[in-house]
């Protein structure tokens, strides 16, 4: 595979999880949940939700697993050995994202990952967080693309 193939399979899987997230988020923002008991009688708020959280940690796994490498790679740098916090730290330099958001999501995502079940108001501010964190995930691929566009 050369170096333009995993460039453009890497844009069309961040794309595909873009438009599904975006969409998702426009839907939530019609009708929040106003607290984790509404949200866990209203199914299709649930399903709703549980899109949103797929999709940004779907989104965050193909920007830091496939299109960052791809970045790299397209910018002819010798980025194998280096790991993840120096490849982001490069992007960054180079204009591509901002390392502090990208460890924000990162933690946040961590977070998400356990499940507090004594706790509802934690569970539901973290999906608040995780809300903003992937309206603000979408805005940095887009910018990150556009960025692309001038190789």
């Amino acid at each position: 595979m050369n170096p333009d193939d995993r460039l453009a399979i890497a844009l069309w899987e961040a794309d595909r999880h873009t438009a599904a997230l975006s969409s998702a988020l426009a839907e939530w923002a019609l009708g929040p949940a106003l607290d984790m008991a509404q949200l866990e009688r209203d199914r299709l708020l649930l399903r709703l939700a549980d899109q949103i959280l797929f999709r940004f940690t779907k989104l965050q796994d193909a920007l830091g697993e496939r299109l960052a490498p791809a970045t790299l790679r397209q910018l002819a740098e010798s980025f194998e050995d280096w790991p993840m916090r120096d490849r982001l730290e490069r992007l960054e330099k180079l204009g591509y994202l901002a390392v502090d958001d990208w460890l924000r999501w990162r933690e946040l995502r961590n977070r998400l990952a356990h499940e507090y079940p004594d706790q509802p108001e934690l569970r539901f501010a973290l999906l608040k967080a995780a809300i903003g964190a992937a309206g603000e995930i979408v805005a940095a691929y887009a910018r990150w693309k556009d960025r692309l566009a001038f190789l």
